[in-house]
Formats: C-alpha cells, structure tokens, sequence
C-alpha cells in the first residue's frame, strides 16, 4: 500500500550497483539529496569494485557491497544486512529488478526508486517523480561533486611533477565500439597541443587499451610531455590525476564522467549518445558532435560509424574555443 505522507528522510539506503560512469552521478545525486536533507545520514549499496572511490566521499557515513554480478545468492545476506540497519527511506537510483528486490523485501518504511516492469510493487512512488516534489533537480551539476583521497592527490603530484603547466587528460577507451573515437584521430589531435606546451596524460585499462595507446605514443614519437598511466590508476588515483590535470578530453564513458564530476574543465567527443541527458550539464563541460545526422539517436546498435566522421580537425578547432571559455587560455598554436 502507497503511503501518502513520508516522514523527513534520517537514515537513508541509497542504491546503486554499477556502472561506473552510473556510480559517479549516483554519487552526485546523492550530494543534491544531502542539499535538501542536510541532516539525513546516507548509506550506499554499490559492487564492491567502486569501493576505492565510494570510500573518500564524504556525502554517506557508510557503504554496503555486495557483487550482484557474481554472487547472485548474497542477496540474502546483503538483504538482511539491510534489514538489520533499520534505514527509514530508500533511494534506488538503478533500474534493476536486483534493486528492486532488495527494495520490495527491505521491510523499509519509505522506498522509492524505478524498474520498467515491476516498480508499483516494489516501491512507494518513482524517483524522478518524487525528486520533482521535493524541487531537487537530478541533472543538476553546479559544483565538483566527486572527491578523491589525500593519499591519492599525493601520489598524483608525484606522478605529474615533470609534465609542463598545462596538462590534458586523455581518455581514449569506450565502453562500445559505437562511443569510440578513432585511435588514429588521437596522434593528428594531440601532435599541434604538445608543440604548443600541452602535456599529455593517456588513460585506459586492460589489455585493448593498453595497445592503442602505444599505437597513439608510436605515431606521436617520443617525447618526455607523454605520460602513460594506463593500468597504472584506481578510481580514486584516477580520480586526483584529474584533478591536477588543466582539462580533460575523451568520448561518452566512466572516466570523462570522473573528469567532469570531478571539476576539471572537460572537453567531450559525442556522437550517439546525448550528454545532457546523462548528466554532462556543468558549466565546465562542452562537446564537439560528430556530423552523423542520427547524432544522439542512443542506439548502440546503429551500423553507422558516426564517431568517424568527427575529424580531428574539428576536434582541434572546437578544443581551442573550450580552453579560450573553460580554462582561461586559448591553445597557443602558431
């Protein structure tokens, strides 16, 4: 039965397993809910892998892990120690029948959340709808809303301490082929930034990433403003590199999401999928959109190779007209 009256939220369950772009605006929803609930006491239900950077942010007193992914028969234990905790509200910010199960055997007072199939059984009311009623707007991003640990800015300073002033934070991996930009685009884009006193940061994970960023260093040549960290960072050691670095740039993943959440001037490669709708709405943020005409159609199945058509002269071109608005200083290239 759908309560109508809730009580001022105190002790909140907030959930969100994955992924990790998803983690960070959970996060940064959180935040906003804290704007409107200063005193409220907030715990998160995350995958234990995001814990590195769940741990530093100072908006939840605790966290709660469970690998829904892989250990699917710890729900009950994860379930009951949710129950033993006797939270007053839950906030499910994940369409997914494992949090809405959670939700619906909780035996929390006030729930609310959203799920496609089963959400009028397993919570009270949709979340969006209630943020609505409380004037909390989810795509709200006016100030950093991710921090990263003191160990973790010390270790970054050492990491960064030879680069030049200037340093670009590269994001050159895509959780889909259709988010990806061309690895041969990268040495053409960052070639003209290093001759003009730009440091380059590469980022990336796991074995792909790895070999298309020795790709990008072998056509860029050697050269010492060239830092490789991929495989070298955790989220929260990511996470400080880009806070010290003068911008960020890459395609629609979890790690621009970071650059930008995180507060640093962000410069975004676009093509199927609309950053305003998935929380690219700070201040410090601009796109450069690929010429495909289905541009932001979110269809990861589309055959098209839109993310091609966006050359790196374009690239190149609408860069220089975000550092001149973000971060103070056009390129420098003669």
């Amino acid at each position: 039965m759908h309560k109508t009256k809730a009580a001022v939220p105190s002790k909140v369950l907030w959930v969100r397993a994955g992924a990790f772009g998803d983690i960070l605006q959970a996060i940064a929803r959180a935040r906003l809910f804290k704007r409107k609930f200063p005193n409220a006491k907030l715990t998160m239900l995350a995958r234990p892998e995001f814990k590195v950077i769940l741990e530093p942010q100072d908006c939840f007193e605790d966290n709660i892990y469970w690998d829904s992914r892989r250990k699917h028969l710890d729900f009950f234990k994860c379930l009951n120690e949710v129950r033993r905790r006797n939270f007053d509200h839950l906030v499910s910010v994940h369409n997914a029948g494992s949090a809405a199960l959670i939700s619906l055997f909780s035996g929390i007072p006030y729930r609310y959340g959203y799920n496609s199939t089963i959400e009028s059984i397993c919570y009270d009311k949709n979340v969006w709808e209630w943020f609505e009623e409380l004037g909390i707007d989810k795509d709200l991003r006016d100030v950093p809303m991710i921090q990263s640990s003191s160990a973790a800015d010390k270790y970054s300073e050492k990491l960064l301490k030879d680069l030049t002033d200037k340093k670009l934070f590269c994001i050159t991996g895509a959780s889909k082929p259709q988010k990806l930009w061309p690895i041969e685009y990268w040495p053409e884009f960052l070639k003209p930034l290093l001759g003009a006193g730009w440091s380059v940061v590469l980022n990336g994970h796991g074995d792909v990433e790895k070999n298309n960023n020795i790709k990008i260093m072998n056509a860029i040549g050697k050269n010492p403003n060239v830092l490789d960290l991929t495989n070298r960072l955790n989220y929260d050691q990511m996470c400080a590199v880009i806070k010290q670095s003068t911008a960020a740039v890459g395609p629609d993943t979890g790690p621009l999401h970071l650059a930008a959440l995180a507060g640093t001037p962000t410069f975004g490669l676009f093509g199927c999928t609309p950053s305003q709708k998935i929380g690219f709405t700070m201040p410090w943020f601009r796109e450069v959109l690929c010429t495909c005409p289905d541009a932001g159609c979110w269809n990861y199945n589309c055959p098209k190779p839109c993310m091609v058509t966006l050359t790196p002269e374009m690239a190149l071109s609408a860069f220089e007209k975000f550092t001149k608005e973000c971060c103070g200083n056009g390129l420098g290239i003669e």
